[in-house]
């Protein structure tokens, strides 16, 4: 039993590449933190979907471009966007260095 267990983690962790979507989450958020401004397009949740969309693209271009296995970028493609939300957001909200505006009251966006 517990080399069936052992042998379907194995399975799913190879079908991702995590350092993948380190990089995706990381590039994503320096680029729209560059960006961000008190307008409330470059605030909006399309917005920063694009950005992600746009980033997600570019690099899996490049990892395919070379040699990746495309099962692997897509499955990695996927998972991104959950890992930030999961993982990565909760902790910039911890450490009090998430996406903010300034107004008279601060509030995340």
């Amino acid at each position: 039993m517990e080399e069936a267990i052992s042998t379907i983690i194995n399975s799913v962790i190879s079908s991702f590449d995590f350092t993948f979507c380190i990089i995706v989450n990381i590039a994503t958020y320096l680029i729209i933190k560059a960006i961000i401004t008190t307008d409330k397009f470059f605030t909006s949740t399309w917005f920063k979907r694009i950005v992600f969309l746009i980033v997600c693209t570019i690099i899996s271009l490049v990892y395919y471009i070379t040699g990746s296995d495309i099962k692997i970028i897509v499955n990695s493609f996927i998972l991104a966007p959950i890992s930030w939300s999961w993982i990565f957001k909760p902790i910039c909200n911890k450490l009090n260095i998430d996406y903010k505006i300034k107004d008279n009251n601060e509030t995340n966006v």
